[in-house]
């Protein structure tokens, strides 16, 4: 006869041994302090569920997230950095299996990529307080912690969001080369950013420059067409320059001294503002020239897209920005 009272016992027996190895098995993620370089599995996707290894960077500040170097692709060889909350982490399944502790691995040496290589902010940090170079996960943050998870589209206070970033963006800078194409591009995209975030992430690669490192001679070659080309999989652009236009001379003295084909002009050179550095989608400080060629007033402030010599400086018209020279040093 069937014991009905026998078979709920075993039911029950085996639901309490399911809980308490459930349980435990959170316990134990919950508690388990990731290391840099460590190999772990995140879930890359959940339905269906799949499980990717990654590589460790580090823990959020609040502790709740692992930070993970994905897997490489195409458009980041080094592999697109990003974080997982703990439940969507875990040891390799087979030192899981095992029970026995999760093995450190060697830590990785620094990689000298385009991505993240500062300290993240702090999540929540308000406009203003953080620190240092923006990675990428930083701006994600700082959409993500603004916005919500919900539609940002629906969100009314999206657009004073994007240009709250973009002001943090030239306040700090960022510690990577911003590319059109690729998976943080994707992401970034399903916020709607405006043309400015995205312009002043191509134009602020690194810290905001100061004044002192405008000083000094610069050779001028005027800007050509744009063309575009790949190295290592990733697509850039560059500019194509003219031949020798003179040089520029800028004297901390607050004078500068315009050897141009047409002449050499002298005059004196201000602070420019903010507010003029902004609209060339430029942080950090740079100088004006008073009553400079075509007797019109020139802004000039660091360059870091690639010239013929590496970084520089960019000259252009303080008013319409149309006419545009580049400086480099020899």
């Amino acid at each position: 006869m069937f014991d009905q009272a026998r078979m709920r016992r075993v039911l029950f027996g085996l639901a309490a041994c399911l809980y308490f190895s459930i349980t435990a098995a959170a316990i134990l993620n919950a508690q388990a302090s990731y290391q840099p370089g460590q190999k772990i599995e995140y879930k890359a996707q959940r339905y269906p569920e799949k499980w990717e290894v990654g590589t460790v960077v580090g823990m959020t500040p609040d502790g709740r997230q692992v930070i993970i170097r994905q897997k490489p692709n195409q458009y980041y060889p080094e592999g697109f950095q990003t974080a997982f909350s703990l439940e969507d982490v875990r040891p390799l399944r087979n030192q899981a299996a095992t029970g026995q502790p999760v093995k450190r691995d060697t830590p990785e040496k620094p990689v000298p990529s385009q991505q993240d290589d500062t300290k993240h902010e702090p999540r929540g940090a308000s406009v203003g307080n953080g620190a240092g170079l923006m990675s990428q996960q930083d701006v994600l943050s700082f959409l993500r912690d603004r916005l919500g998870k919900g539609d940002p589209f629906m969100n009314p206070r999206r657009e004073q969001v994007l240009q709250e970033l973009r002001k943090e963006i030239l306040r700090r800078g960022v510690s990577f080369r911003y590319q059109s194409i690729g998976e943080f591009a994707n992401e970034i995209g399903k916020f709607g950013p405006p043309t400015g975030v995205t312009a002043a992430l191509f134009a602020n690669y690194g810290p905001p420059a100061k004044r002192d490192s405008l000083f000094g001679k610069w050779y001028i070659a005027k800007v050509g067409a744009t063309t575009t080309y790949s190295r290592g999989g990733s697509v850039y652009e560059r500019r194509e320059y003219g031949g020798n236009a003179g040089s520029l001379t800028i004297d901390e003295s607050g004078t500068y001294t315009w050897n141009s084909p047409s002449g050499v002009l002298k005059g004196q050179w201000r602070e420019a503002t903010a507010e003029e550095m902004a609209k060339s989608d430029k942080g950090g400080e740079g100088v004006v020239l008073l009553n400079a060629k075509s007797r019109l007033d020139w802004i000039v402030f660091r360059r870091n897209d690639e010239g013929p010599q590496g970084d520089g400086i960019k000259i252009t018209d303080l008013d319409t920005r149309n006419m545009r020279e580049l400086g480099t040093r020899r």
